[in-house]
């Protein structure tokens, strides 16, 4: 069923805003409409910290976007889906109960991550992928009980969902109890973005009447409009507590695009991106009765017609904001305009109530989360010319009560494409960021910057950088782009790449004075790395030729108890070009448990590709995709390995050409069991196969 809080924004009373008599209307009506928006401008993404808007102030702000959005002659309807990040310290979510098993592969301990599965040790709850057959679009929740003695697994309840207006489920929550899940919390964006229809023509006369038009503006009228239909992000809470029976208990729809979520014991944190819109305005208007006709519904439209609205199981849509409860950047400007209202909403999906709602006006592309506060990072990219691109990084303090504006800081140069929020880490009261310039040949710099709030004020004020004076060595060598970042503790590895793999080593432990302790340079590169204790690194990416082309999938364990020499200790390589892991930028692939003091169990997903030669050319051909096992044993001695001990196979190329499923293929590890989750289906099996 399609939610409710879009119906509002379809029917725009013709009303001035000052209120809604006759007599202001007409006399409204009575003065000239101003439709000269070339004062207007685009609010720009700038350093300084945020205040409270008024209704008054917020109002003339949205309105100007949409007046800037008419003059530049775009919708905004047409805005892709920012990625959610994604869109995490050296953490295992292992949940409590039935033994030792593994949980969702996070970047910050407590912190959890929504994934298409997720397991609590006894059952799997797996959200499978959209099939399409000739009966439509199809997709469930599945739960099935695993039994570890035996390396099985059972499937109790398979709960279609509604496909119609919600997509299939991309994230997952489990909520929690002392009695254990009592709930798992799915979370849906809307299945339809964009319509297409004929255009809405508003070009009248003054008496009324349609004006005559040319050949040319009636070729315009004719042409096929985009226009934004209902977008919103749907939270359903399935009551489990019968497995073989679960049931809908509890739901709310929020108008908006998803950007990310997080959770903190059981209260949810979605983070949206709400684009306000008048869905009769004519984007092409170029005659002065249409673009009156504009302005007119512009003025007319209320404040609270243009904020997001939420629904409580399909009931009356409601404000998610008032409309003096926005933030807006303390340096906007009476003719700024800015359409992105950022919003973190807070629910606790214990007692099914919306805790709190914070509005933020400005633009919002990474989301990085600690136990203590959420970060929204928005990057300047329209410097370019003069090279001097930056970020902006907001601070909103986490409670029991919701969610507080803390502070906001800037720093040089962007967060990158590769995996950005883990280049970002609060500890010990400090927010260490990796941020990426770029000079006038196109040349990356990379510089550490650590900032701190500033007693007394709402500011994040940089407290050191890296390189500086006294350590001036580079992150990086010339050319090279950073593929990798993780922090652990006092310590940051930094991988960079152009033809080689250094491996950077960064001390932390004195905030004010930090420095590059070591680097280490190999083949290849890596995308993901995982701290193991202080003391060692896994590592995922791929190889690479001398000329810097990547190859197969690649894996190692690296030494770091002397920083100043980090050393690796064992690698593997698989497959030609083309072989894949969905884990290379996707964390929640690979899965970590604690066998034992002596070992830790890795598991992540592979494509295998094999280079076919022939006399003409060079191609690749997919083999299979599978499960590959690792173990890294001699923890408890110091003499570790890195050790390839078994593949378990989801599709091979012996039984078909090309693979079907991928995107969720993850490894649960509960014990001496394996559970491989591939596409819709389970493969249970143990840990080791017998020889």
């Amino acid at each position: 069923m399609k939610p409710m809080v879009k119906i509002a924004l379809l029917s725009l009373p013709l009303v001035a805003c000052g209120g809604g008599s006759n007599s202001q209307h007409n006399i409204q009506k009575e003065l000239p409409v101003n439709t000269d928006y070339s004062a207007l401008s685009e609010s720009q993404l700038e350093p300084g910290p945020l205040r409270q808007a008024s209704a008054n102030e917020l109002s003339e702000l949205v309105k100007n976007g949409l007046r800037v959005s008419l003059r530049q002659n775009q919708s905004y309807g047409m805005m892709i889906r920012e990625t959610a990040v994604t869109d995490t310290n050296n953490t295992l979510d292992n949940k409590s109960g039935g033994g030792d098993f593994s949980g969702t592969n996070v970047q910050i301990a407590n912190v959890d991550e929504a994934d298409s599965v997720k397991y609590d040790g006894k059952y799997i709850y797996l959200a499978t992928p959209t099939e399409y057959t000739e009966a439509g679009a199809t997709a469930s929740l599945k739960i099935l009980a695993t039994d570890p003695a035996n390396a099985s697994v059972s499937e109790v309840s398979d709960t279609p969902l509604d496909t119609e207006h919600w997509g299939s489920v991309s994230e997952m929550y489990l909520v929690d109890s002392t009695q254990g899940t009592t709930g798992v919390a799915t979370i849906r964006r809307s299945w339809d973005f964009i319509a297409f229809a004929d255009k809405v023509v508003n070009d009248v006369s003054a008496d009324g009447k349609p004006l005559v038009v040319d050949e040319a503006d009636t070729a315009r009228n004719a042409m096929i409009w985009p226009y934004q239909m209902d977008n919103g992000i749907e939270i359903t809470l399935f009551d489990v507590r019968t497995p073989t029976t679960p049931t809908k208990s509890w739901s709310m729809s929020i108008d908006g695009d998803l950007l990310s979520t997080r959770k903190i014991g059981n209260t949810l944190y979605i983070i949206s991106s709400f684009v306000p819109s008048v869905p009769t305005l004519d984007y092409a208007a170029e005659t002065k009765e249409a673009k009156i006709a504009n302005e007119e519904l512009i003025l007319a439209t209320q404040i609270e017609k243009l904020l997001p609205e939420y629904s409580i199981n399909g009931g009356s849509p409601q404000p998610l904001n008032s409309a003096n409860g926005c933030m807006i950047p303390a340096s906007t400007a009476k003719n700024d305009g800015h359409l992105n209202l950022i919003n973190i909403t807070a629910i606790n999906l214990s007692s099914q109530q919306l805790i709190e709602s914070v509005c933020v006006n400005s633009n919002v592309e990474t989301v990085y989360a600690s136990t203590e506060s959420i970060y929204l990072v928005g990057s300047d990219y329209s410097r370019w010319e003069s090279w001097q691109s930056f970020s902006v990084v907001h601070r909103f303090a986490l409670n029991t009560n919701g969610v507080d504006y803390s502070a906001t800081g800037s720093v040089e140069g962007v967060l990158g494409w590769s995996s950005p929020s883990f280049r970002m880490d609060e500890h010990d009261g400090v927010l260490r960021m990796v941020t990426t310039s770029y000079g006038e040949a196109g040349e990356p710099v990379h510089q550490l910057s650590i900032l701190q709030k500033a007693n007394g004020r709402s500011e994040l004020e940089v407290i050191a950088q890296l390189p500086n004076k006294t350590q001036p060595e580079a992150i990086g060598k010339p050319r090279e782009d950073i593929y990798g970042v993780r922090f652990n503790g006092d310590k940051a590895y930094v991988v960079t790449f152009e033809r080689k793999d250094p491996l950077y080593v960064l001390d932390l432990a004195n905030p004010l004075a930090p420095k590059i302790a070591g680097q280490l340079e190999v083949p290849g590169f890596s995308t993901y790395l995982h701290p193991i204790g202080d003391n060692y690194l896994f590592a995922l990416g791929n190889d690479a030729t001398s000329d810097g082309i990547a190859t197969g999938v690649k894996v190692a364990l690296y030494d770091i108890r002397n920083p100043a020499q980090p050393t690796e200790i064992s690698n593997h390589v698989f497959g030609s070009a083309y072989s894949w892991s969905e884990a290379l930028y996707d964390h929640r692939a690979l899965s970590f448990l604690n066998a034992s003091a002596d070992q830790l169990r890795i598991t992540l997903p592979v494509s295998l590709y094999e280079e076919v030669k022939t006399e003409e050319f060079v191609s690749s051909r997919w083999v299979n995709t599978s499960l590959y096992q690792f173990e890294v044993n001699g923890l408890a001695d110091g003499k570790l390995s890195l050790d390839h001990v078994g593949v378990v196979i989801g599709e091979s190329s012996e039984n078909q050409e090309y693979p079907f499923w991928g995107g969720n293929d993850r490894g649960i590890l509960h014990g001496d069991a394996l559970f491989y989750v591939h596409g819709p289906k389970v493969i249970a099996g143990p840990w080791k196969k017998a020889d």
